[in-house]
């Protein structure tokens, strides 16, 4: 892959972003993985990622069925958007879930996962714990 596939004002809006120097840009760009994902940023750039909550009972932070919790499909939350509240196991579900559409995107893959659904880490009443959450992931055209 050539390094001229990905124009130069990119590598200086990441570098930027990324607060690099010139060295670690220049180690940035020399890097295959990161050329071929900036060549892919227009696929990513335009969607958001939207877990949506399916099933809850005994959720102590109170997430309902029809929460949901907006991500942009280049890896950050918009919290702006979902609940005023976000319980911390349910996140490692979510991050798993991103982890996979996200390179399913990067590679030109339909970004729907096989396994869409994502449940909190809390293991629920009968085994011990308070309550369970059950999530599931789409992916939707960002319209800001």
């Amino acid at each position: 892959m050539n390094r001229t596939d990905v124009h130069d004002s990119i590598w200086k809006f990441m570098q930027q972003r990324l607060n690099y120097n010139g060295d670690e840009l220049e180690k940035f760009r020399r890097d295959p993985r990161w050329q071929k994902i900036l060549q892919g940023l227009e696929t990513v750039i335009n969607k958001t990622i939207v877990f949506e909550v399916i099933k809850s009972h005994g959720c102590n932070v109170e997430h309902a069925v029809g929460d949901k919790f907006f991500f942009a499909a280049e890896g950050y939350m918009l919290a702006h958007k979902g609940p005023k509240k976000v319980c911390p196991y349910l996140m490692p579900a979510m991050t798993r879930m991103m982890a996979i559409i996200q390179e399913r995107l990067y590679e030109g893959l339909d970004p729907r996962p096989f396994f869409y659904r994502g449940h909190c880490d809390d293991i629920g009443l009968d085994c011990g714990g308070w309550g369970e959450v059950l999530i599931e992931a789409s992916i939707l055209e960002r319209n800001n």
